[in-house]
């Protein structure tokens, strides 16, 4: 996969790649290299590991960054598995169990002060939630279930697939704020989608998003860009 080049950020604000995924779970750096990777390699300035169903990885990659004094704040997350398709949690403090339901999955983030996020909206080529699952959260009555943001913009085809619908159902009923993240499973994707906000830390970056105070930027991965890292996580996993 082809180096991002950096981005020219507007002045005052910073980016953060929340979607990232280590080889705790199912992707191919560790992640150490994740946040080394990060650190030296970007110019993000938040990065958030979200494996699927566990936070195991985002907490040795925070001890890590903290261990190493680096300037990049490390945020755990968590790709949750309901029982309607994936949504991300942020701030994570306990893990929640795959196939739990979407709202009390949602309940559950907000109860320990984190932020939830709609990954991949409507998409058919990974587990995603679709229509009827977003308007349920959206049109919720409970003050604990809501979304704080959807991801209108990923690397991979699969969140490509269903971005421009994605955006017209935001505009016109959604009305979310919009992020952007890699959905990275390997170092080289990292930051080539990000959220831009003001401020620097891993704190603005939540408060950015409560306010709806946020961008999305970046480009999505070539048909090379995805066939290279089937190839690199097939032979990780041994599979030749």
């Amino acid at each position: 996969m082809k180096k991002t080049k950096p981005t020219k950020k507007l002045r005052g604000w910073s980016k953060c790649d929340y979607h990232i995924h280590s080889s705790v779970g199912d992707a191919v750096a560790s992640p150490e290299e994740i946040v080394d990777y990060a650190e030296l390699q970007t110019d993000l300035s938040v990065i958030a590991i979200s494996d699927h169903d566990q936070i195991k990885g985002g907490i040795a990659a925070q001890k890590y960054a903290k261990k190493k004094k680096y300037k990049i704040n490390v945020i755990v997350g968590e790709e949750v598995s309901t029982m309607l398709g994936h949504c991300v949690g942020l701030f994570m403090k306990k893990r929640i169990r795959r196939y739990t339901k979407l709202v009390d999955t949602v309940k559950a983030i907000h109860g320990q002060g984190g932020i939830v996020i709609a990954p991949h909206p409507l998409s058919w080529l990974t587990t995603s939630l679709g229509e009827r699952a977003m308007r349920n959260i959206v049109e919720h009555n409970d003050k604990d279930v809501y979304f704080d943001a959807v991801e209108l913009m990923g690397a991979t085809v699969a969140g490509a697939v269903t971005e421009k619908k994605a955006r017209v159902l935001n505009s016109s009923f959604w009305n979310l704020p919009a992020v952007g993240g890699s959905d990275s499973h390997s170092l080289a994707g990292i930051g080539t989608c990000y959220t831009l906000f003001k401020g620097k830390s891993a704190s603005d970056l939540k408060k950015a998003i409560i306010k709806g105070n946020v961008k999305y930027g970046g480009r999505h991965w070539t048909f090379k860009e995805h066939w290279e890292l089937f190839v690199e996580k097939f032979k990780r996993f041994k599979v030749f």
